[in-house]
Protein backbone atom coordinates (compact mmCIF):
# COMPACT_ATOMS: atom_id res chain seq x y z
CA UNK A 1 0.00 0.00 0.00
CA UNK A 2 1.11 3.47 -1.16
CA UNK A 3 2.62 5.05 2.04
CA UNK A 4 0.05 8.08 1.30
CA UNK A 5 -2.83 5.87 1.49
CA UNK A 6 -2.50 4.94 5.47
CA UNK A 7 -4.84 6.51 7.64
CA UNK A 8 -2.66 7.37 11.03
CA UNK A 9 -3.65 9.78 13.12
CA UNK A 10 -0.74 12.21 14.19
CA UNK A 11 0.05 11.72 18.19
CA UNK A 12 -0.49 15.07 18.94
CA UNK A 13 1.41 16.41 22.02
CA UNK A 14 -0.30 18.83 24.25
CA UNK A 15 2.31 18.56 27.60
CA UNK A 16 -0.91 19.04 29.55
CA UNK A 17 -3.36 15.84 31.01
CA UNK A 18 -6.42 14.89 28.70
CA UNK A 19 -9.56 14.72 30.25
CA UNK A 20 -11.75 12.23 29.12
CA UNK A 21 -14.68 13.74 27.94
CA UNK A 22 -18.26 13.04 26.65
CA UNK A 23 -18.31 11.91 23.06
CA UNK A 24 -21.81 11.53 21.09
CA UNK A 25 -21.61 9.99 17.85
CA UNK A 26 -24.70 9.67 15.50
CA UNK A 27 -25.20 6.95 13.97
CA UNK A 28 -23.96 3.29 13.58
CA UNK A 29 -23.01 2.96 9.83
CA UNK A 30 -19.12 3.35 8.30
CA UNK A 31 -18.32 7.11 9.62
CA UNK A 32 -19.80 6.61 13.25
CA UNK A 33 -18.19 3.06 13.46
CA UNK A 34 -14.75 4.06 12.10
CA UNK A 35 -14.89 7.38 14.46
CA UNK A 36 -15.87 4.73 17.53
CA UNK A 37 -13.04 2.70 16.77
CA UNK A 38 -10.04 5.04 16.34
CA UNK A 39 -11.38 7.23 19.23
CA UNK A 40 -10.77 3.74 21.95
CA UNK A 41 -7.51 3.38 19.94
CA UNK A 42 -6.60 6.46 20.89
CA UNK A 43 -7.63 6.57 24.60
CA UNK A 44 -10.69 7.71 24.29
CA UNK A 45 -13.67 5.43 25.88
CA UNK A 46 -16.52 7.59 27.18
CA UNK A 47 -18.42 7.71 24.14
CA UNK A 48 -21.55 6.37 22.96
CA UNK A 49 -22.74 5.98 19.26
CA UNK A 50 -26.58 6.56 19.14
CA UNK A 51 -28.82 4.82 16.44
CA UNK A 52 -32.38 5.06 15.15
CA UNK A 53 -32.12 1.57 14.05
CA UNK A 54 -31.92 -2.02 15.66
CA UNK A 55 -28.56 -2.45 14.09
CA UNK A 56 -25.26 -1.19 12.70
CA UNK A 57 -24.74 -0.73 9.19
CA UNK A 58 -26.85 2.54 7.89
CA UNK A 59 -26.91 2.90 4.09
CA UNK A 60 -26.15 -0.96 4.00
CA UNK A 61 -28.81 -1.64 6.61
CA UNK A 62 -31.56 0.35 4.80
CA UNK A 63 -30.79 -0.10 1.55
CA UNK A 64 -32.32 -4.34 1.00
CA UNK A 65 -33.73 -3.47 -2.77
CA UNK A 66 -32.96 -7.11 -5.28
CA UNK A 67 -29.29 -6.42 -5.91
CA UNK A 68 -27.87 -4.21 -4.06
CA UNK A 69 -24.21 -3.25 -4.57
CA UNK A 70 -21.43 -1.09 -4.13
CA UNK A 71 -20.00 0.81 -7.35
CA UNK A 72 -16.32 0.45 -5.37
CA UNK A 73 -13.92 -2.39 -5.27
CA UNK A 74 -14.33 -4.60 -2.28
CA UNK A 75 -11.17 -4.59 -0.79
CA UNK A 76 -10.67 -0.89 -0.98
CA UNK A 77 -14.22 -0.44 0.46
CA UNK A 78 -13.12 -1.17 4.05
CA UNK A 79 -11.53 0.21 7.18
CA UNK A 80 -8.16 0.02 5.70
CA UNK A 81 -7.19 -1.02 9.59
CA UNK A 82 -9.80 -4.01 8.86
CA UNK A 83 -9.17 -5.03 5.88
CA UNK A 84 -11.14 -8.11 4.81
CA UNK A 85 -9.45 -10.85 2.75
CA UNK A 86 -12.91 -13.00 3.00
CA UNK A 87 -14.49 -10.79 0.02
CA UNK A 88 -16.33 -12.95 -2.27
CA UNK A 89 -16.70 -10.83 -5.37
CA UNK A 90 -15.02 -7.76 -6.81
CA UNK A 91 -17.66 -5.85 -5.92
CA UNK A 92 -19.71 -6.80 -3.24
CA UNK A 93 -23.35 -6.66 -2.48
CA UNK A 94 -25.56 -5.34 0.35
CA UNK A 95 -25.78 -8.48 2.41
CA UNK A 96 -21.78 -8.88 2.34
CA UNK A 97 -20.99 -5.57 3.31
CA UNK A 98 -23.53 -5.47 6.51
CA UNK A 99 -21.79 -8.85 7.37
CA UNK A 100 -18.45 -6.99 7.00
CA UNK A 101 -19.98 -4.13 9.34
CA UNK A 102 -21.40 -6.25 11.93
CA UNK A 103 -18.41 -8.61 12.09
CA UNK A 104 -16.14 -4.78 12.59
CA UNK A 105 -18.51 -4.24 15.28
CA UNK A 106 -17.63 -7.36 17.48
CA UNK A 107 -14.78 -7.50 16.52
CA UNK A 108 -14.31 -3.86 18.29
CA UNK A 109 -16.44 -3.81 21.18
CA UNK A 110 -18.74 -1.69 20.00
CA UNK A 111 -21.82 -3.00 20.70
CA UNK A 112 -21.34 -1.99 24.34
CA UNK A 113 -21.20 1.60 23.30
CA UNK A 114 -24.23 1.71 20.72
CA UNK A 115 -27.36 2.88 22.12
CA UNK A 116 -30.54 1.95 19.75
CA UNK A 117 -33.32 2.99 18.76
CA UNK A 118 -32.14 6.62 20.06
CA UNK A 119 -33.66 8.42 17.02
CA UNK A 120 -32.14 12.23 17.34
CA UNK A 121 -34.88 15.03 17.15
CA UNK A 122 -32.50 17.88 18.40
CA UNK A 123 -29.35 19.47 19.64
CA UNK A 124 -28.51 22.27 21.09
CA UNK A 125 -25.43 24.07 22.94
CA UNK A 126 -25.90 26.27 25.59
CA UNK A 127 -21.85 27.52 25.74
CA UNK A 128 -20.70 24.81 27.90
CA UNK A 129 -21.87 21.46 26.14
CA UNK A 130 -24.43 20.27 23.95
CA UNK A 131 -27.70 18.28 25.03
CA UNK A 132 -29.20 15.68 22.58
CA UNK A 133 -32.80 15.51 22.39
CA UNK A 134 -34.33 12.04 21.35
CA UNK A 135 -37.84 11.12 19.59
CA UNK A 136 -38.28 9.38 22.81
CA UNK A 137 -38.11 12.27 24.77
CA UNK A 138 -34.88 11.09 26.79
CA UNK A 139 -32.22 13.02 26.95
CA UNK A 140 -28.32 13.34 26.64
CA UNK A 141 -25.28 15.91 27.33
CA UNK A 142 -22.05 15.59 25.85
CA UNK A 143 -19.24 17.96 24.89
CA UNK A 144 -18.68 17.06 21.69
CA UNK A 145 -21.26 15.54 19.02
CA UNK A 146 -19.91 13.91 15.79
CA UNK A 147 -22.61 13.37 13.18
CA UNK A 148 -21.79 10.21 11.40
CA UNK A 149 -25.30 10.76 9.39
CA UNK A 150 -23.64 11.70 5.84
CA UNK A 151 -25.19 13.41 3.39
CA UNK A 152 -27.78 10.50 1.77
CA UNK A 153 -29.80 10.50 4.55
CA UNK A 154 -33.75 10.55 3.46
CA UNK A 155 -35.39 9.73 0.53
CA UNK A 156 -36.09 11.83 -2.92
CA UNK A 157 -39.70 11.44 -3.28
CA UNK A 158 -41.50 13.46 -5.80
CA UNK A 159 -44.80 14.71 -5.47
CA UNK A 160 -46.60 13.21 -8.46
CA UNK A 161 -49.99 14.80 -9.08
CA UNK A 162 -52.53 12.12 -8.12
CA UNK A 163 -50.24 9.63 -6.25
CA UNK A 164 -52.71 8.90 -3.62
CA UNK A 165 -55.00 7.55 -5.78
CA UNK A 166 -53.35 4.85 -7.41
CA UNK A 167 -54.48 1.62 -5.97
CA UNK A 168 -50.86 -0.51 -5.66
CA UNK A 169 -47.87 -0.60 -3.56
CA UNK A 170 -45.76 2.68 -4.19
CA UNK A 171 -42.37 2.65 -2.16
CA UNK A 172 -38.91 3.96 -2.44
CA UNK A 173 -35.81 1.93 -2.92
CA UNK A 174 -34.43 2.80 0.25
CA UNK A 175 -37.86 1.37 1.65
CA UNK A 176 -37.89 -1.82 0.17
CA UNK A 177 -40.89 -3.68 2.02
CA UNK A 178 -40.30 -7.29 3.19
CA UNK A 179 -43.31 -8.87 1.86
CA UNK A 180 -44.12 -7.14 -1.80
CA UNK A 181 -44.21 -9.61 -4.57
CA UNK A 182 -43.86 -8.50 -7.62
CA UNK A 183 -44.16 -11.65 -10.18
CA UNK A 184 -46.36 -11.94 -12.56
CA UNK A 185 -47.26 -7.76 -11.64
CA UNK A 186 -46.93 -5.12 -13.53
CA UNK A 187 -44.27 -2.84 -12.05
CA UNK A 188 -43.24 0.71 -13.02
CA UNK A 189 -39.82 1.68 -11.72
CA UNK A 190 -39.32 6.08 -11.97
CA UNK A 191 -35.78 6.74 -12.51
CA UNK A 192 -32.88 4.56 -14.42
CA UNK A 193 -29.77 5.42 -11.97
CA UNK A 194 -27.89 3.51 -9.64
CA UNK A 195 -30.21 1.95 -7.96
CA UNK A 196 -32.49 1.66 -10.95
CA UNK A 197 -29.94 -0.30 -13.17
CA UNK A 198 -29.24 -2.72 -9.94
CA UNK A 199 -32.70 -3.83 -9.41
CA UNK A 200 -34.05 -3.77 -12.97
CA UNK A 201 -31.87 -7.17 -14.04
CA UNK A 202 -32.74 -8.40 -10.63
CA UNK A 203 -36.85 -8.35 -11.18
CA UNK A 204 -36.96 -8.52 -14.99
CA UNK A 205 -37.59 -12.00 -15.47
CA UNK A 206 -40.20 -12.16 -12.91
CA UNK A 207 -42.50 -9.18 -13.79
CA UNK A 208 -45.00 -9.22 -16.21
CA UNK A 209 -44.01 -5.88 -18.11
CA UNK A 210 -41.38 -3.46 -16.72
CA UNK A 211 -41.98 0.47 -17.45
CA UNK A 212 -38.46 1.99 -16.89
CA UNK A 213 -39.07 5.74 -16.63
CA UNK A 214 -36.33 7.69 -17.63
CA UNK A 215 -36.03 11.12 -17.40
CA UNK A 216 -32.11 11.46 -18.88
CA UNK A 217 -30.18 8.91 -20.02
CA UNK A 218 -26.63 8.10 -18.08
CA UNK A 219 -22.98 7.09 -19.17
CA UNK A 220 -22.77 3.52 -18.53
CA UNK A 221 -19.93 1.26 -18.82
CA UNK A 222 -18.92 -2.30 -18.36
CA UNK A 223 -18.78 -2.89 -14.41
CA UNK A 224 -16.80 -6.44 -14.85
CA UNK A 225 -17.70 -8.18 -12.34
CA UNK A 226 -15.94 -11.60 -11.37
CA UNK A 227 -16.03 -13.54 -8.08
CA UNK A 228 -12.88 -14.48 -6.13
CA UNK A 229 -11.75 -18.42 -5.84
CA UNK A 230 -11.68 -20.11 -2.64
CA UNK A 231 -7.67 -20.20 -3.20
CA UNK A 232 -7.74 -16.36 -4.05
CA UNK A 233 -9.63 -15.60 -0.53
CA UNK A 234 -7.16 -18.16 1.19
CA UNK A 235 -4.05 -16.18 0.03
CA UNK A 236 -4.74 -12.92 1.14
CA UNK A 237 -5.48 -14.58 4.43
CA UNK A 238 -2.28 -16.35 4.61
CA UNK A 239 -0.27 -12.93 3.23
CA UNK A 240 -2.16 -9.62 4.44
CA UNK A 241 0.41 -7.54 2.78
CA UNK A 242 -0.40 -8.93 -0.89
CA UNK A 243 -4.49 -8.08 0.14
CA UNK A 244 -2.98 -4.59 0.95
CA UNK A 245 -1.04 -4.20 -2.33
CA UNK A 246 -4.36 -5.56 -3.84
CA UNK A 247 -6.00 -2.84 -2.23
CA UNK A 248 -3.39 -0.10 -2.83
CA UNK A 249 -3.50 -1.01 -6.84
CA UNK A 250 -7.57 -0.25 -6.79
CA UNK A 251 -6.32 2.84 -5.28
CA UNK A 252 -4.41 4.00 -7.82
CA UNK A 253 -6.45 2.82 -10.86
CA UNK A 254 -9.46 4.90 -9.53
CA UNK A 255 -7.04 8.08 -8.69
CA UNK A 256 -6.24 7.83 -12.18
CA UNK A 257 -9.75 8.00 -13.38
CA UNK A 258 -10.05 11.53 -11.53
CA UNK A 259 -9.18 13.54 -14.67
CA UNK A 260 -12.28 12.12 -16.41
CA UNK A 261 -13.58 15.02 -14.12
CA UNK A 262 -11.71 18.06 -15.06
CA UNK A 263 -13.96 20.65 -17.37
CA UNK A 264 -10.99 20.79 -19.93
CA UNK A 265 -10.73 18.06 -23.08
CA UNK A 266 -8.40 15.19 -21.69
CA UNK A 267 -7.35 11.81 -22.64
CA UNK A 268 -8.65 10.18 -19.69
CA UNK A 269 -12.06 11.65 -20.42
CA UNK A 270 -12.09 10.67 -24.42
CA UNK A 271 -11.17 6.97 -23.38
CA UNK A 272 -14.39 6.85 -21.23
CA UNK A 273 -16.54 7.60 -23.65
CA UNK A 274 -14.91 5.44 -26.36
CA UNK A 275 -15.54 2.54 -23.42
CA UNK A 276 -18.78 3.26 -22.94
CA UNK A 277 -19.52 4.07 -27.67
CA UNK A 278 -18.37 0.56 -27.90
CA UNK A 279 -20.22 -0.73 -24.66
CA UNK A 280 -23.50 0.57 -25.82
CA UNK A 281 -23.00 -0.47 -29.68
CA UNK A 282 -21.92 -3.90 -28.70
CA UNK A 283 -24.99 -4.09 -26.37
CA UNK A 284 -27.66 -2.85 -28.04
CA UNK A 285 -29.31 -3.93 -31.26
CA UNK A 286 -31.71 -1.26 -31.90
CA UNK A 287 -30.95 2.33 -33.42
CA UNK A 288 -33.53 3.99 -31.81
CA UNK A 289 -33.16 2.65 -28.32
CA UNK A 290 -29.48 3.10 -28.64
CA UNK A 291 -30.54 6.81 -29.45
CA UNK A 292 -32.37 6.89 -26.05
CA UNK A 293 -29.48 5.27 -23.98
CA UNK A 294 -27.14 8.43 -25.46
CA UNK A 295 -26.31 11.13 -22.76
CA UNK A 296 -26.30 14.69 -24.66
CA UNK A 297 -24.28 16.05 -21.50
CA UNK A 298 -20.51 15.99 -20.84
CA UNK A 299 -19.20 12.43 -19.39
CA UNK A 300 -19.18 12.67 -15.42
CA UNK A 301 -21.53 15.67 -14.92
CA UNK A 302 -23.41 13.18 -13.40
CA UNK A 303 -22.05 10.16 -11.87
CA UNK A 304 -21.13 7.57 -13.98
CA UNK A 305 -22.68 4.62 -13.93
CA UNK A 306 -21.33 0.35 -13.97
CA UNK A 307 -23.17 -2.04 -14.98
CA UNK A 308 -22.82 -5.71 -16.73
CA UNK A 309 -26.56 -6.43 -17.40
CA UNK A 310 -28.58 -3.60 -17.58
CA UNK A 311 -28.13 -3.03 -21.40
CA UNK A 312 -29.41 -6.70 -21.50
CA UNK A 313 -32.56 -6.40 -19.30
CA UNK A 314 -34.03 -3.42 -21.17
CA UNK A 315 -34.08 -5.14 -24.48
CA UNK A 316 -36.18 -7.99 -22.80
CA UNK A 317 -39.62 -8.59 -24.66
CA UNK A 318 -41.12 -7.49 -21.64
CA UNK A 319 -39.64 -4.10 -20.72
CA UNK A 320 -40.48 -0.68 -22.24
CA UNK A 321 -38.09 2.76 -21.63
CA UNK A 322 -40.35 5.36 -21.54
CA UNK A 323 -38.60 8.88 -21.97
CA UNK A 324 -41.71 11.09 -21.88
CA UNK A 325 -42.09 12.89 -18.63
CA UNK A 326 -44.51 11.63 -16.10
CA UNK A 327 -48.36 13.79 -16.10
CA UNK A 328 -49.37 12.08 -12.67
CA UNK A 329 -50.99 8.41 -11.79
CA UNK A 330 -54.36 7.45 -11.67
CA UNK A 331 -55.68 4.49 -10.20
CA UNK A 332 -54.25 1.95 -12.10
CA UNK A 333 -51.22 3.25 -13.66
CA UNK A 334 -49.32 6.15 -14.75
CA UNK A 335 -50.16 8.95 -17.14
CA UNK A 336 -47.20 10.40 -19.15
CA UNK A 337 -47.31 13.85 -20.96
CA UNK A 338 -48.29 12.78 -24.22
CA UNK A 339 -51.39 11.37 -22.72
CA UNK A 340 -50.86 7.52 -22.79
CA UNK A 341 -51.55 5.58 -20.16
CA UNK A 342 -49.09 2.85 -18.99
CA UNK A 343 -50.59 0.50 -16.48
CA UNK A 344 -49.00 -0.66 -13.51
CA UNK A 345 -49.94 -2.57 -10.23
CA UNK A 346 -46.55 -2.08 -8.30
CA UNK A 347 -44.38 1.63 -8.66
CA UNK A 348 -41.11 1.76 -7.23
CA UNK A 349 -39.11 5.00 -6.93
CA UNK A 350 -35.64 4.81 -7.74
CA UNK A 351 -35.61 9.03 -7.52
CA UNK A 352 -32.52 9.04 -5.11
CA UNK A 353 -31.93 11.22 -2.09
CA UNK A 354 -31.94 14.81 -0.65
CA UNK A 355 -28.22 15.86 -0.07
CA UNK A 356 -27.87 17.59 3.26
CA UNK A 357 -31.85 17.20 4.38
CA UNK A 358 -30.99 15.83 7.86
CA UNK A 359 -31.41 19.57 9.15
CA UNK A 360 -35.33 18.82 8.04
CA UNK A 361 -35.68 16.26 10.65
CA UNK A 362 -33.24 17.03 13.50
CA UNK A 363 -32.48 20.75 14.47
CA UNK A 364 -29.13 21.72 15.44
CA UNK A 365 -28.32 25.09 17.46
CA UNK A 366 -25.31 26.63 18.83
CA UNK A 367 -24.83 28.82 21.53
CA UNK A 368 -25.85 31.93 20.33
CA UNK A 369 -28.99 30.26 19.01
CA UNK A 370 -28.98 30.56 15.45
CA UNK A 371 -29.49 26.80 13.73
CA UNK A 372 -27.41 25.29 11.36
CA UNK A 373 -30.16 24.78 8.88
CA UNK A 374 -30.49 28.71 8.99
CA UNK A 375 -26.65 29.29 8.48
CA UNK A 376 -26.82 27.33 5.59
CA UNK A 377 -29.60 28.65 3.85
CA UNK A 378 -26.48 31.28 2.62
CA UNK A 379 -25.05 28.20 1.27
CA UNK A 380 -24.20 24.68 2.58
CA UNK A 381 -20.53 24.51 3.61
CA UNK A 382 -18.06 23.15 6.24
CA UNK A 383 -14.37 23.89 7.16
CA UNK A 384 -12.42 21.35 6.34
CA UNK A 385 -15.75 19.47 4.98
CA UNK A 386 -16.06 19.14 9.28
CA UNK A 387 -16.76 21.98 10.85
CA UNK A 388 -19.11 24.72 10.28
CA UNK A 389 -18.22 28.67 12.50
CA UNK A 390 -20.81 29.13 15.52
CA UNK A 391 -21.58 25.32 16.24
CA UNK A 392 -18.43 24.50 18.73
CA UNK A 393 -17.07 20.67 19.08
CA UNK A 394 -19.74 19.82 16.52
CA UNK A 395 -18.03 17.54 13.82
CA UNK A 396 -19.38 16.62 10.30
CA UNK A 397 -18.05 13.36 9.18
CA UNK A 398 -18.63 13.34 4.98
CA UNK A 399 -19.81 16.62 5.52
CA UNK A 400 -20.51 19.02 2.60
CA UNK A 401 -18.04 19.17 -0.26
CA UNK A 402 -16.21 15.22 0.65
CA UNK A 403 -18.26 13.16 -1.34
CA UNK A 404 -16.64 11.70 -4.46
CA UNK A 405 -17.51 10.38 -7.75
CA UNK A 406 -14.12 8.56 -8.80
CA UNK A 407 -12.83 6.65 -5.42
CA UNK A 408 -13.95 4.87 -2.29
CA UNK A 409 -15.79 7.43 0.46
CA UNK A 410 -14.38 4.85 3.21
CA UNK A 411 -10.71 6.91 2.63
CA UNK A 412 -12.43 10.47 2.77
CA UNK A 413 -13.91 9.18 6.44
CA UNK A 414 -10.87 7.90 7.82
CA UNK A 415 -9.06 10.91 7.01
CA UNK A 416 -11.97 13.21 8.57
CA UNK A 417 -12.11 10.55 11.73
CA UNK A 418 -8.24 11.15 12.01
CA UNK A 419 -8.40 15.00 12.03
CA UNK A 420 -11.45 15.48 14.16
CA UNK A 421 -9.34 13.38 16.25
CA UNK A 422 -6.58 15.90 16.53
CA UNK A 423 -9.19 19.00 17.31
CA UNK A 424 -10.66 17.26 20.21
CA UNK A 425 -7.43 15.84 21.50
CA UNK A 426 -6.79 19.95 21.43
CA UNK A 427 -10.19 20.98 22.81
CA UNK A 428 -9.65 18.52 25.60
CA UNK A 429 -6.60 19.31 26.86
CA UNK A 430 -6.49 22.89 26.61
CA UNK A 431 -9.10 23.69 29.93
CA UNK A 432 -6.85 22.68 32.60
CA UNK A 433 -9.63 19.56 33.34
CA UNK A 434 -12.74 21.20 31.77
CA UNK A 435 -13.51 20.98 27.80
CA UNK A 436 -12.57 23.99 25.10
CA UNK A 437 -15.25 24.95 22.51
CA UNK A 438 -13.44 24.54 19.38
CA UNK A 439 -14.66 25.91 16.56
CA UNK A 440 -13.29 27.36 12.75
CA UNK A 441 -13.16 31.26 12.43
CA UNK A 442 -15.45 32.80 10.46
CA UNK A 443 -12.30 33.82 7.98
CA UNK A 444 -10.98 30.65 7.25
CA UNK A 445 -14.48 29.00 6.83
CA UNK A 446 -14.95 31.51 4.23
CA UNK A 447 -11.53 31.62 2.60
CA UNK A 448 -11.62 27.27 2.55
CA UNK A 449 -15.16 27.74 0.67
CA UNK A 450 -14.21 30.48 -1.76
CA UNK A 451 -11.22 27.79 -2.63
CA UNK A 452 -13.37 24.82 -2.74
CA UNK A 453 -15.94 26.85 -4.81
CA UNK A 454 -13.30 28.38 -7.04
CA UNK A 455 -11.79 24.66 -7.82
CA UNK A 456 -14.99 23.12 -8.83
CA UNK A 457 -15.61 25.74 -11.81
CA UNK A 458 -13.05 23.70 -12.85
CA UNK A 459 -14.96 20.84 -12.98
CA UNK A 460 -17.57 19.10 -15.22
CA UNK A 461 -20.32 19.39 -12.68
CA UNK A 462 -20.38 23.10 -13.47
CA UNK A 463 -21.48 22.12 -16.99
CA UNK A 464 -25.19 22.30 -15.64
CA UNK A 465 -26.76 19.42 -16.49
CA UNK A 466 -28.82 19.09 -13.71
CA UNK A 467 -27.18 16.66 -11.27
CA UNK A 468 -28.14 16.16 -7.93
CA UNK A 469 -24.59 17.43 -6.71
CA UNK A 470 -25.03 21.05 -7.67
CA UNK A 471 -28.51 23.04 -6.16
CA UNK A 472 -30.92 25.08 -7.83
CA UNK A 473 -28.39 27.92 -7.52
CA UNK A 474 -25.92 26.17 -9.35
CA UNK A 475 -23.80 25.70 -6.00
CA UNK A 476 -22.03 22.19 -5.56
CA UNK A 477 -21.94 21.61 -1.86
CA UNK A 478 -21.56 17.96 -2.47
CA UNK A 479 -18.34 17.03 -4.35
CA UNK A 480 -14.62 17.30 -3.34
CA UNK A 481 -13.02 19.15 -6.33
CA UNK A 482 -9.52 17.13 -6.03
CA UNK A 483 -7.93 13.41 -5.81
CA UNK A 484 -8.33 11.68 -2.67
CA UNK A 485 -4.76 11.94 -2.95
CA UNK A 486 -4.48 15.73 -2.16
CA UNK A 487 -7.73 15.25 0.52
CA UNK A 488 -4.97 12.80 2.46
CA UNK A 489 -2.69 15.57 2.31
CA UNK A 490 -4.38 18.23 3.02
CA UNK A 491 -6.45 16.55 6.21
CA UNK A 492 -3.05 15.07 7.72
CA UNK A 493 -2.40 17.81 9.69
CA UNK A 494 -4.70 20.29 11.78
CA UNK A 495 -4.06 23.65 11.54
CA UNK A 496 -4.90 25.04 14.84
CA UNK A 497 -4.50 28.60 13.19
CA UNK A 498 -7.72 28.23 11.41
CA UNK A 499 -9.36 27.49 14.87
CA UNK A 500 -10.89 29.70 17.30
CA UNK A 501 -10.50 27.77 20.83
CA UNK A 502 -11.91 29.69 24.02
CA UNK A 503 -11.26 27.89 27.42
CA UNK A 504 -13.16 27.78 30.25
CA UNK A 505 -11.84 29.83 33.31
Amino acid sequence: MPDDMRIDAPDVKTGKETTSPRIAILGAGFSGMGMAIRLRQEGFDNFTIYEKADEVGGTWRENRYPGVACDVPSHLYSFSFDPNPKWTRRFSSGPEILDYMKTCAEKFDLYRSIAFGKEVSAIKHDGAEWTISFKDGSTAGADFVVSGLGGLHKPNIPDFKGVDTFKGPVFHTAEWPDNVDLKGKRVAIIGSAASAIQIIPEIVDDVAHLDVYQRTPNWIIPREDYGYPKWVRSLFSAAPWLARAYRGFYFSVLEWRFPAFHKEENRIKQMTRDRFAKYLENSIADPALRTKLTPDYPIGCKRILISDDYFRAIQKPNVDLVTEGIDGFVEHGVITRDGKLHEADVVILATGFKPFDILDAISVAGPSGASLKDTWRQGIAAHRTVMAPGFPNFFLLLGPNSALGHNSVILMIEAQVNYVIQLIKQAASAGQGRVAQLEPSAEAARAFDATIQGDLQKRVWAAGCGAWYVDENGRNYTLYPHSVRRYLKDMKIADLSEYVMKVPA
